[in-house]
């Protein structure tokens, strides 16, 4: 019985939501064209396999940040509380 296999951690198998790659330059065309198709076509999925790692990567570092800041904003609340209750003692 033949499985269809797991695609590897940089080979997506769907495009990313919302993500708009950067135009590529002539110098990367005019080197493409020494390419069979074949070589092209893998290029171009290691391209949008690299792209959609990256904007997962900054979607992971925003939502860090964003947790962080709700983090220290808990902290201080709570710093607030604690001195308020110091000054009641």
């Amino acid at each position: 019985m033949n499985v269809p296999l797991t695609p590897f951690r940089n080979e997506r198998t769907t495009a990313a939501r919302g993500i708009t790659t950067a135009p590529r330059g002539t110098a990367a065309a005019a080197s493409d064209s020494d390419l069979s198709v074949e070589q092209q076509a893998q290029l171009a999925a290691q391209r949008q396999a690299f792209d959609y790692d990256a904007a997962e990567r900054a979607e992971i570092v925003r939502e860090h940040e964003v947790l962080q800041a709700l983090l220290m904003a808990h902290l201080k609340n709570e710093d607030e509380i604690t001195k308020k209750w110091i000054s009641l003692i």
